[in-house]
């Protein structure tokens, strides 16, 4: 899994959209998230404007919440 980190989303959030979504399905798939449905091909910009908000909002706390959660998640801990 890839390391998650707000120093890392921060500089994501720093690209165009086209390449911000890039990345978020390599994090994404690296996470073992399914990336390549329609859903994700192309995301408006209406829709794009809310995950750039969401990622500004994340703290190096809800990373640690969310990368144990996906641990209870893929081994029943």
């Amino acid at each position: 899994m890839a390391v998650i980190t707000k120093a890392l989303i921060d500089k994501m959030l720093e690209m165009p959209d086209d390449r911000l979504l890039t990345m978020l399905k390599i994090v994404l798939s690296g996470s073992g998230i399914e990336t390549s449905g329609n859903s994700m091909r192309k995301i408006d910009e209406k829709t794009m404007r809310r995950v750039r908000r969401v990622l500004a909002e994340i703290t190096d706390d809800d990373i640690g919440r969310i990368t144990r959660l996906t641990e209870v998640y893929k081994h029943g801990e």
